[in-house]
């Protein structure tokens, strides 16, 4: 058995997957293996890694037979995995060379389930300019993760708006998915990694976080993070909803606060989404129900559409607003 299986799901990802092989590659835990799921890519991303599997046995690719977004690519990748431990990696970042090791060890000595390291954020527009992505005033030594932190820091906070702890990417233990059938959503294809991450905490994951950023975020205006379709919200909602019932049943009034602020922020994209989505396809009327459906409802796309100023002015400024 492999010490840690690395998952990698890749969509017409030619112009980044040498490189985020390569850092997988270079791990000074040699015991790994690098699954790569194509997800019916139209570039030449599969015959790259084929490539790259010919100079590095450890590397082995999984061909999707259609393209069903990253839930199912990794869904695919855990469940032809044979390592103790599962690494996520995105077909556009990359691992410092060290990364692993420092991982397990932190793994192996706390008796944890997931551990995770902080992200390096790398602007593409200007890769020199990297920040990371939780500050050391939130995480400056290696703790204990729990489930109130996790949805708290999953709120937009003025202080610290790049922290958003959906996105880290840990490592976990196969045997603890497994027991517990845990698999990500496979009909979304949004914030697929929070409720995944939300349902390990619920059945009582032990969660280790270390402050090094040893994973490179590669910080893209076209990833799929930024397109939040009304079928991906709506399952995220329902997601909060049964975690605000749970936490209501168990009597943490504390967690089930933060679950009813976070809802917030979503129901905010959520009908926004679903107004402008209206606009778009020019359906007026129901445009104007749902703007009117009630006060919350109405506020909350107020709240929003001033968000989005900037990001509608910026597009405007580059020639125009494209459809998603």
């Amino acid at each position: 058995m492999n010490k840690v299986s690395i998952i990698i799901p890749a969509f017409n990802a030619s112009r980044f997957i040498e490189g985020t092989l390569a850092s997988a590659s270079a791990q000074s835990l040699t015991d790994i293996e690098i699954i790569v799921i194509d997800d019916c890519s139209t570039d030449d991303t599969r015959e790259l890694v084929l490539a790259a599997a010919g100079r590095d046995q450890r590397i082995r690719l999984i061909a999707q037979t259609r393209n069903g977004g990253p839930s199912v690519a990794r869904n695919s990748g855990i469940d032809a995995a044979q390592g103790h431990w599962i690494a996520l990696l995105d077909a556009d970042d990359r691992y410092t060379p060290d990364r692993l090791d420092k991982m397990v060890a932190v793994a192996e000595r706390h008796d944890a389930d997931l551990v995770t390291d902080n992200l390096l954020l790398v602007p593409e527009e200007n890769p020199t300019h990297t920040r990371p992505m939780i500050h050391p005033a939130i995480l400056g030594a290696e703790r204990a993760l729990d489930m109130r932190e996790f949805v708290r820091r999953n709120i937009e906070d003025p202080e610290h708006p790049d922290t958003n702890y959906g996105f880290l990417k840990p490592i976990m233990r196969r045997t603890f998915l497994n027991d517990h059938a845990i698999r990500y959503d496979a009909s979304v294809r949004f914030a697929e990694d929070f409720a995944l991450y939300a349902q390990c905490l619920r059945l009582g994951a032990k969660w280790w976080m270390m402050p090094e950023p040893l994973y490179h975020y590669l910080v893209r205006t076209d990833s799929l993070t930024h397109v939040q379709t009304v079928h991906d919200l709506g399952k995220l909602r329902a997601l909060q909803a049964r975690m605000l019932d749970e936490a209501r049943h168990d009597g943490d009034a504390d967690l089930a606060d933060l679950i009813r602020r976070h809802m917030t922020v979503v129901d905010r994209c959520y009908h926004y989404r679903a107004f402008t989505d209206d606009l778009k396809a020019r359906q007026f009327s129901p445009a104007i129900r749902r703007l009117f459906d009630s006060p919350r409802t109405a506020g909350l796309i107020a709240q929003e559409s001033l968000r989005q100023m900037p990001v509608i002015a910026a597009k405007a400024f580059r020639g125009g607003y494209r459809r998603d």
